[in-house]
């Protein structure tokens, strides 16, 4: 048995409520998907399973989970998952057909008749079972500087069943928007609907992708409308509702003639007092339009207020919701993409305003179960450490960075935030950098997630994820050395260069175990195969012409696209590397990077990136020439760059830039040095540089401060938990292992 564990979060009970968790599993300890089930008690509910990894044996690595729970009011509830029993199946399950040459989801309790190929908008109808369309839901839609309207024609391949049910079932289309005017097509779009067995409501992603020639689109309003279907409705009939709130409940309601408006900017959240993790829950942001005799409808933004700009306004005759709201211009350069969720409630006109309150609320802040982390372990995906043999100021430090970075509100920055030290270097040109995320932060919230099982983690992973597969990767360019790749640190997100040294996809490989969603994988895939492009250009022909981090970084991400797909032009591409990296070696006698024209050096964080990309491909690859490079690149290390006196590193080595640097990457390092000699020399090397740098993580600023679109909460740059992280973890759990005090 694997134990789950849902926290208390509702005052309300839940029933059947939709439920997702991903589980790892050991090596040969699973094949049959078939017989996984959860249990409340002895009881097993219904339950969808899917295989989102194996290991080479073909038995199962990752199992994707949806479930239906049953989840009490104000109080935390235990599940077990067992692998003995029969898959249990919903006794109303959603289910997909096609119809009259289009699809026709039905859960139960709605029916949504999706839009055929070659048609605009995503429905064609959407109604209670058995009854008739109350409103119709059309868009979305996009408008340029000229006001001219262009609607999401779905493309001629139609939709593509990602998941057939029974209790969730996903669709997928793309296709361009097209202007009813004069017939012309501008941005792309990728949408998915997503429908739960026995439930009410629908969740749509929305992602616009700018593949257009020129270098920058300004995208002047993005709509959807839900309208009524009705013309005899009266005004004791009608009810109006919206509600821009969080625990203080600022709901309005209204009838037959009102007008119902409602914006967020950030502007406006500037001035506003906020307290939650934002990744977690801000509150919610939903209208409502409904009849009491023929029913209604509800639209809620999902995370409006960090995604802001973000609008909704509800008239008698319709729903306007503001995914891009007129009057607050986004611009979009090439190859960037944005993906906005909302949800759609359809229900009786006997729900009250409260109730539909209620269920906006469960969208913005779902039940979420964690897995007990002893699963982890046992499964070989993560290390981990003893509750017993934890110390406390260490993992005080490991929350403090994760809960300290700096966090930034905006529909194109969310999940990510500038970095001050490159700004004030002027690589923006007197703009931000952002860091896009820069070391990988997902993967290491992912380590953090599963060794503690504190939700918050799990949040900031997904937020950080969504926005790098939107935002920091280029969907497309017409240069092969750019498409597909993952942008470095830069202003505006996608202005700078596409470089190895700064691609990376362990942390959208997480997102896709624990979510499903194929787009992550795909994007990790498109930046590997950007990575082999870049691979064979001149600039890393040759012994030492390069730093060792470029190379490292590559290897990493090579080495990991390589278990999860077992494809071998992975490891074909990482093979030049480790040959490249031995040719160096003895070209120098070290890994020295070129510097000033006449100089090559020691860069001993650089070094260290790649004795640690090495070691994970040791652990593929266990040859004895790569143990040897790492160890002898880390004795060559502490040799030469380590500072006795103070017991910490210097920086570089040429004598302008040996300053005492804190980086916690050499921990690693060193801790693979001491695994492969057992000389706990390496480890007391490292022990200075350990404590700096989880005594000093922060504890996170109040400061805020506007600019443009973006609301940015200051902390400590996100790059340093991603790159501090791990290393400091491997270390600690290290010296702990070998008996050493700390």
């Amino acid at each position: 048995m694997i134990s789950l564990q849902f926290e208390k979060i509702s005052m309300y009970p839940r029933y059947e409520e939709p439920s997702i968790i991903s589980v790892p599993f050991a090596k040969g300890v699973l094949t049959d998907s078939t017989r996984v089930s959860v249990l409340d008690g002895k009881m097993a509910v219904p339950t969808q399973t899917r295989v989102t990894a194996k290991w080479p044996d073909g038995s199962i690595k990752w199992l994707l989970l949806h479930f239906l729970a049953d989840l009490p009011a104000n109080l935390g509830k235990r599940f077990n998952i067992s692998t003995d029993d029969v898959t249990t199946t919903p006794k109303e399950p959603v289910m997909i057909e096609p119809v009259n040459g289009a699809l026709v989801i039905r859960t139960g309790a709605i029916e949504a008749e999706l839009t055929a190929p070659g048609g605009t908008g995503l429905f064609q109808a959407l109604k209670p079972i058995g009854g008739v369309p109350t409103h119709d839901v059309v868009g979305p839609s996009l408008r340029d500087a000229s006001n001219q309207e262009y609607e999401c024609e779905i493309s001629a391949e139609g939709w593509r069943i990602i998941e057939p049910g029974p209790v969730r079932c996903a669709v997928e289309a793309n296709g361009k928007h097209r202007s009813r005017a004069d017939e012309s097509r501008w941005l792309d779009f990728v949408v998915r609907v997503y429908a739960y067995a026995g439930k009410p409501w629908l969740m749509i992603d929305y992602q616009i992708v700018n593949k257009e020639p020129e270098s920058e689109q300004v995208i002047h309003a993005a709509q959807l409308h839900v309208r009524s279907s009705h013309n005899r409705l009266t005004s004791d009939q009608l009810r109006l509702g919206i509600s821009r709130a969080g625990v203080d409940r600022r709901m309005k309601s209204g009838s037959a003639g009102d007008r119902l408006s409602c914006q967020l900017t950030a502007e406006i959240l500037e001035k506003e007092f906020i307290e939650d993790q934002p990744e977690t829950f801000a509150g919610t942001f939903w209208a409502d339009l409904s009849d009491e005799k023929l029913g209604g409808i509800s639209v809620t933004l999902f995370q409006a207020l960090q995604n802001c700009p973000k609008s909704l306004d509800v008239t008698g005759e319709e729903i306007t919701v503001g995914i891009i709201p007129s009057g607050h211009p986004i611009p979009m350069m090439q190859g960037m993409a944005k993906t906005h969720r909302l949800f759609l409630h359809v229900h009786g006109g006997d729900k009250t305003l409260e109730e539909v309150h209620v269920r906006s609320l469960q969208f913005q802040l779902p039940d979420h179960p964690v897995l007990e982390s002893a699963a982890f372990e046992r499964a070989g995906i993560f290390e981990s450490i003893p509750g017993d043999r934890t110390i406390d100021w260490v993992e005080r430090g490991f929350y403090r960075m994760a809960d300290g970075r700096t966090r930034t509100y905006g529909m194109l920055y969310w999940g990510d935030a500038p970095d001050k030290d490159y700004t004030s270097q002027g690589r923006g040109g007197g703009d931000w950098v952002w860091v896009n995320n820069e070391y990988d932060l997902p993967h290491a919230m992912m380590h953090l997630y599963a060794r503690t099982g504190k939700r918050r983690f799990y949040d900031y992973l997904l937020r950080a994820a969504e926005h790098w597969k939107d935002v920091d990767i280029v969907h497309y360019s017409p240069d092969p050395l750019r498409n597909q790749g993952q942008v470095m640190h830069s202003a505006g997100h996608v202005t700078g260069e596409v470089k190895v040294c700064h691609e990376w996809v362990e942390g959208l490989l997480d997102y896709y175990h624990l979510t499903g969603e194929q787009s992550a994988l795909e994007a990790a895939i498109g930046i590997g195969e950007n990575v082999r492009r870049l691979l064979t250009t001149p600039r890393y022909e040759g012994e030492g012409g390069i730093s060792a981090r470029e190379s490292g970084w590559a290897l990493r991400s090579l080495g990991a696209l390589y278990i999860e797909t077992h494809d071998e032009k992975w490891l074909q591409s990482a093979d030049r590397i480790v040959d490249h990296f031995e040719a160096w070696k003895k070209k120098y006698g070290a890994w020295l990077a070129p510097a000033a024209g006449h100089v090559v050096y020691r860069s001993g964080f650089m070094i260290c990136i790649a004795v640690n990309s090495l070691m994970r491909y040791y652990r593929i690859r266990p040859e004895e020439r790569i143990k040897q490079m790492i160890v002898d690149a880390v004795e060559d290390y502490v040799e030469h760059c380590y500072v006795k006196e103070a017991g910490m590193f210097y920086y570089k080595e040429l004598p302008s830039t040996q300053h005492l640097h804190s980086n916690p990457i050499c921990l690693e390092s060193l801790s693979y040095a001491y695994e492969f000699t057992g000389d706990t020399n390496y480890l007391e090397a490292g022990r200075v540089t350990f404590e700096e740098a989880i005594r000093v993580a922060p504890a996170g600023e109040k400061k805020r401060e506007r600019s443009g679109d973006a609301l940015i909460f200051w902390g400590d740059s996100p790059k340093k938990f991603a790159q501090y992280y791990y290393p400091i973890f491997y270390y600690y759990q290290t010296i702990l292992k070998a008996g050493i005090k700390l």
